[in-house]
């Protein structure tokens, strides 16, 4: 499972929660309160974000993803995410109703 997983975020432009990592705020039921915090890897996956902040990738590994960062005075910071406390977030497709009836119409 977890080479799907790096196989999927190296890929890039992917949303992700990782386990135990809450913020407060609107969940999908509308309500506020403590939700999972939802990561997104850039397009070219050199960067995982989150909100307005976010760390580089250091390196893809075989069971985590390595990140660093500088804060405003120099210091670097380093963190890892495991893979198996990833969980993907659905893609949500949207489709026009042109392309809707172009399937339908198709002959199979």
């Amino acid at each position: 499972m977890s080479k799907e997983i790096k196989k999927l975020l190296k890929e890039g432009d992917v949303k992700f929660t990782v386990e135990g990592i809450t913020t407060y705020c609107k969940g999908e039921d509308g309500e506020y309160g403590m939700n999972p915090k939802i990561f997104n890897v850039n397009k070219d996956a050199s960067a995982i974000n989150c909100d307005w902040s976010g760390m580089n990738v250091t390196k893809w590994g075989p069971t985590c993803v390595t990140l660093y960062t500088f804060d405003i005075l120099g210091k670097k910071s380093v963190g890892k995410i495991n893979y198996k406390d990833i969980t993907l977030k659905e893609i949500e497709v949207e489709c026009s109703a042109a392309l809707d009836n172009e399937w339908a119409n198709e002959s199979i």
